[in-house]
C-alpha cells in the first residue's frame, strides 16, 4: 500500500467496513423488535406483496367470524322466542280442547276464553317485538300486501256486525245471504274448490267484504260459456276493501275479472289481484266491466290477461258511466283484439287518475300502453311504459292529454313518489330475508340466508263456544305445525353457520401459518446475525483508530 499524506485508504475501507455492520446492525434490531423479517418492501419486494394480501385477508376472516358468532347469537334469539310461541300454542290447544266439552257452562268457558286471548296477546306481543340488534325477527306473510289496512281482531269484527269468514266453506256460504256484511278472519286457499261466483245477473252480490288484510289463493273458474264470472259474478252497490287474490285462473266469457266480473254502483279499494284471467269481451284483471258510479280505488294487479274480442284491460276491461279509478296500476301482459289497453280496454263517459300500467299491450286494432278507447273520459296524471308495451300509443282510439309515456325506470320512480299502497310494499317484499356474510369474498358463496316470514294470524281463533273450539283445534295445529318449520328452517341455518365458523377457524389457522413462514423472523438467526454485526462493528472501529493513523508514519519518512 502506498503512504501518502492525502489519501488513506485504509481508512476508507475500514469506514466503508463499518457503514456496513452498522446498517446489518440496524436491520437485525429491527428484526428483533419486530418480530418481522420482511418490514419494508425493500426486504423483500414479492413477499412483501404477498405478505399485504394474506394479511388483509386474515383481517376479513377475523370480521367474518364476527358476524357468523353474531348470526348464531340472532338465531338463538328467534328460536327461543319460537319455543315460547309454541309453549302457549300448546296450552291454548290445551284450552281448545277443554273447551271443546260440552260440560262447561257460558261462564267456564268465558273463564276459558280469557286465558286463550291472554296467550293470543303475548304471542302477539312476542312477534311484534323480538328483535336482535333492531332487526324484527319475526314478519308476518300477507299481513300489510296493501297499505292503510287497520285489521280488526275476532271480538271487533263481532262487535260491528261482521260475519266472520275463516274457511272457503264459510266463503262459498255468501251465496246464501248476498246482503250481509262479511269479513275474512283467514288466509283462504280455495285449492279443489268447485266454486261458484258469489252474486248473478238475477242476484248480485249487495254486502260488504271485508277481507281485513287476508289473501283468498288458488281461485280456479273454467268456462269459457259463462258470464259474469270471478270471485264475484256481480256486485250490486257493494263494497269491497282490503282484499288480496294471489294465484288466480278465470276462464269466462263475457264480463270476466279474477275478482268481480261485473260491478254496478259498487266500490272497490286496497285490493289485488295476481294470476290469469281470459275471456271474450269486457276481460279485465281486477274487474272485467265497472260501471254506473261505480269506483275502484288503490288497487293493482300483476297478471296475464287474454280476450278474443274487446274491451280488455290490465286492470279494468270496461271503465264506464261516471265511474272512477283512482291510484291504482297494473303490471299486466294484456293480448287481445280490438279495445285492448294495458290499463283499461275502453273508458267512457269516466274518471282514471293517478294511474299507471307497465306490461305489454298487445292487440290488433285500437290499443293503447294505457288505454284502449277512451271515449269522452277524463284521464289526468297517468302513465304507461313506453318500453314494454307493443303500442306506439297511450291512447288506441280516443284522446287524453293526460296521460304521459315513460322508461320502465321512469315509471319506477313515479310509482313510488305517488306512494301508490301495493306498490311501496312490492318495493319490500325481500324484506323478510336476512343474510348473513360468512365469508370474504361478495358471492353467494360467503352468505347465508334465512327467511323470517310465516304466518301467525291468530285474531280468528277463539274458545267461546263448544263448537268454536272444536274447529280452534284444527287451526292451532296448523300453527304450531307453522311454527315448527320455521323453527327447522333456523335449526338448519343455525348448523350451516356452525360450519361456516369452524371452516373460517381453519382458514385462519392456514392463513396464520403460512404467514407466520413467509414473515416471521427467526429470532435464533437473527440473533446470531446482530451479534456478529456487533462484533464487526466494534471491530470496525477499534481499527479505525489505527488506520487514521497511517498517514502520520509518511512523516517520520521527512
Amino acid at each position: 500500500m502506498v503512504l501518502s499524506l492525502n489519501t488513506n485508504h485504509l481508512s476508507n475501507l475500514v469506514q466503508n467496513s463499518l457503514a456496513s455492520s452498522t446498517a446489518g446492525l440496524n436491520i437485525a434490531i429491527e428484526r428483533l423488535t419486530t418480530g418481522f423479517k420482511i418490514n419494508h418492501a425493500k426486504d423483500n419486494a414479492a413477499g412483501y406483496s404477498i405478505a399485504t394480501q394474506y394479511s388483509s385477508k386474515l383481517s376479513s376472516y377475523n370480521v367474518a367470524q364476527d358476524n357468523t358468532a353474531m348470526g348464531l347469537d340472532l338465531i338463538t334469539t328467534a328460536t327461543d322466542n319460537l319455543s315460547l310461541i309454541t309453549s302457549h300454542l300448546q296450552r291454548m290447544r290445551d284450552l281448545a280442547e277443554q273447551a271443546s266439552n260440552g260440560t262447561y257452562g257460558a261462564d267456564s268457558l268465558k273463564a276459558i276464553q280469557t286465558e286463550f286471548n291472554q296467550r293470543t296477546d303475548e304471542i302477539d306481543r312476542l312477534m311484534a317485538t323480538t328483535e336482535y340488534n333492531g332487526i324484527k325477527l319475526f314478519k308476518e306473510s300477507g299481513s300489510d300486501f296493501i297499505q292503510d289496512v287497520d285489521s280488526l281482531s275476532y271480538d271487533e269484527a263481532i262487535a260491528e256486525g261482521y260475519t266472520v269468514i275463516t274457511s272457503a266453506d264459510e266463503l262459498q256460504d255468501i251465496n246464501n245471504n248476498l246482503g250481509g256484511k262479511y269479513i275474512l278472519m283467514a288466509d283462504i286457499d280455495l285449492s279443489g274448490e268447485n266454486w261458484t261466483p258469489i252474486g248473478n245477473l238475477n242476484n248480485p252480490f249487495t254486502g260488504e267484504l271485508n277481507g281485513n288484510g287476508y289473501t283468498i289463493s288458488n281461485l280456479v273458474l273454467d268456462n269459457n260459456t259463462m258470464n259474469y264470472y270471478g270471485l264475484f259474478g256481480r256486485i250490486q252497490y257493494a263494497e269491497i276493501s282490503n282484499l288480496g287474490m294471489e294465484n288466480a285462473n278465470v276462464t269466462g266469457m263475457m264480463y270476466v275479472g279474477l275478482l268481480a266480473g261485473y260491478s254496478y254502483q259498487s266500490t272497490i279499494s286496497n285490493c289485488f289481484v295476481t294470476g290469469s284471467v281470459s275471456g271474450l269481451s269486457d276481460v279485465g284483471a281486477l274487474v272485467g266491466y265497472n260501471t254506473h258510479n261505480s269506483s275502484v280505488d288503490s288497487c293493482y294487479s300483476i297478471s296475464d290477461v287474454t280476450g278474443t274480442s274487446y274491451r280488455v284491460g290490465g286492470l279494468i276491461g270496461y271503465n264506464a258511466d261516471n265511474s272512477s279509478i283512482n291510484f291504482s296500476f297494473a303490471q299486466s301482459d294484456v293480448y287481445g283484439n280490438q279495445n285492448i289497453g294495458g290499463f283499461v280496454g275502453q273508458n267512457s263517459s269516466s274518471t282514471i287518475s293517478n294511474s299507471f300500467s307497465d306490461g305489454i299491450a298487445n292487440g290488433n286494432s285500437q290499443t293503447g300502453g294505457f288505454a284502449g278507447f277512451n271515449e269522452s273520459g277524463n284521464i289526468s296524471s297517468c302513465y304507461w311504459d313506453t318500453e314494454k308495451s307493443k303500442s306506439s300509443a297511450g291512447v288506441g282510439q280516443g284522446s287524453a292529454t293526460g296521460i304521459t309515456g315513460a322508461t320502465s325506470a321512469e315509471i319506477e320512480e313515479l310509482k313510488i313518489e305517488n306512494r301508490l299502497p301495493g306498490y311501496n310494499i312490492m318495493l319490500n317484499e325481500e324484506e323478510t330475508e336476512i343474510v348473513f356474510q360468512v365469508g370474504i369474498n361478495s358471492g353467494a358463496s360467503s352468505q347465508i340466508s334465512i327467511d323470517t316470514e310465516f304466518n301467525m294470524r291468530l285474531s280468528a281463533l277463539n274458545v267461546s263456544t263448544s263448537e268454536a273450539a272444536r274447529k280452534a283445534l284444527a287451526k292451532i295445529d296448523n300453527l304450531l305445525s307453522i311454527v315448527t318449520s320455521k323453527q327447522t328452517e333456523y335449526g338448519a341455518a343455525y348448523n350451516r353457520l356452525e360450519s361456516a365458523m369452524e371452516t373460517i377457524g381453519v382458514s385462519i389457522d392456514n392463513l396464520t401459518s403460512s404467514l407466520s413462514t413467509l414473515r416471521d423472523a427467526d429470532i435464533a438467526e437473527v440473533s446470531s446475525d446482530y451479534i456478529r454485526q456487533q462484533i464487526l462493528q466494534q471491530a470496525s472501529a477499534t481499527l479505525l483508530a489505527t488506520a487514521n493513523q497511517t498517514p502520520s508514519f509518511a512523516l517520520q519518512l521527512l
